[in-house]
């Protein structure tokens, strides 16, 4: 089992890179064999990815549950749901161009999580519950479907306008309606896994207060912002849902990419105050309301 070790990062980031050489190459050439390479050099990255994230400690599996060890392990795990998502699309939609949106996205992520200063680990719970897996596997796939219906509602944008200016592409892509109700359904998911994860933290903060361990206040940045982002996609879903002018797709579009900014803002937010790094204080009694922490 020595050589699963020495999967490093390159190992999958190149095969990432095959595979975005294949789609591109397939808008110039035509071929019916491209789609199973693309499938099998997918899956032999995504093994390796899989395998990095776990003999690197970024994916830690034990007896308490899955936690995410730092930075690294989360923008890696967001690049592995968007390409499990991608091998989703070449059986779903395999002869559009989804690969295009998607394979950079993921490389970004990959680029994010393999620069020096991601390599931070969270900090140490005082009590590992399943609560701290459901809080952060929770919000770690909401950030990829968030960013996975950004691309949708791109992507629903480019579409429109082609099909407006009746210009012609060499490559098919989705249709609109496809596209706009991947966008509701990225919208619907997204909003119950960031839900999932809030009422998470505040278990996580009630059982570390019953134990006299550490909390978080509800005044903490990235509870606010995370509460704000859960409201946007709160109302983002209203409109979509009971409002039949707001289902038009130009304007999901515009709401989910808006979800996505906001989205990268709170990351850097988090980011920046150490909001997963840092060791809290001890929260008095008087100090609620509080909320959980963080905590991969």
């Amino acid at each position: 089992m020595d050589w699963l070790e020495r999967i490093s990062i390159t190992c999958f980031a190149a095969s990432y890179l095959v595979v975005l050489g294949l789609e591109i190459s397939r808008t110039i050439f035509r071929a019916n064999w491209w789609k199973w390479t693309a499938t099998s050099v997918s899956l032999a990255g995504l093994f390796a990815h899989a395998v990095y994230l776990t003999f690197h400690r970024e994916l830690v599996i034990d007896n308490s549950g899955i936690f995410v060890g730092g930075w690294t392990g989360w923008f890696l795990g967001a690049a592995l749901v968007l390409m499990i998502a991608y091998i989703w699309a070449l059986f779903r939609q395999g002869d559009s161009v989804l690969g295009l949106f998607i394979l950079p996205l993921v490389l970004i992520c990959v680029a994010v999580g393999s620069w020096p200063s991601s390599s931070n680990a969270f900090s140490v719970s005082d009590t590992k519950t399943v609560w701290n897996t459901i809080h952060g596997l929770s919000l770690l796939l909401s950030t990829a479907i968030i960013g996975l219906g950004f691309l949708f509602g791109l992507m629903y944008l480019i579409q429109a306008r082609r099909l407006k200016k009746n210009q012609i592409l060499l490559v098919r892509m989705p249709s609109l309606e496809w596209l706009q109700k991947s966008g509701e359904k990225t919208l619907l998911v997204s909003a119950s896994l960031l839900t999932i994860g809030l009422i998470s933290g505040f278990a996580i903060n009630i059982v570390n207060r019953m134990d006299g361990h550490t909390v978080i206040a509800w005044h903490d940045p990235v509870i606010w912002t995370s509460a704000i982002l859960l409201v946007w996609l709160l109302f983002a879903l209203a409109v979509t849902m009971y409002f039949r002018k707001g289902r038009e797709g130009r304007k999901i579009s515009y709401l989910v990419m808006f979800c996505f900014v906001f989205l990268l803002i709170e990351i850097g937010i988090v980011w920046y105050s150490g909001h997963l790094n840092r060791n809290p204080p001890i929260v008095e009694q008087a100090d609620l309301p509080v909320v959980g922490e963080v905590q991969r």
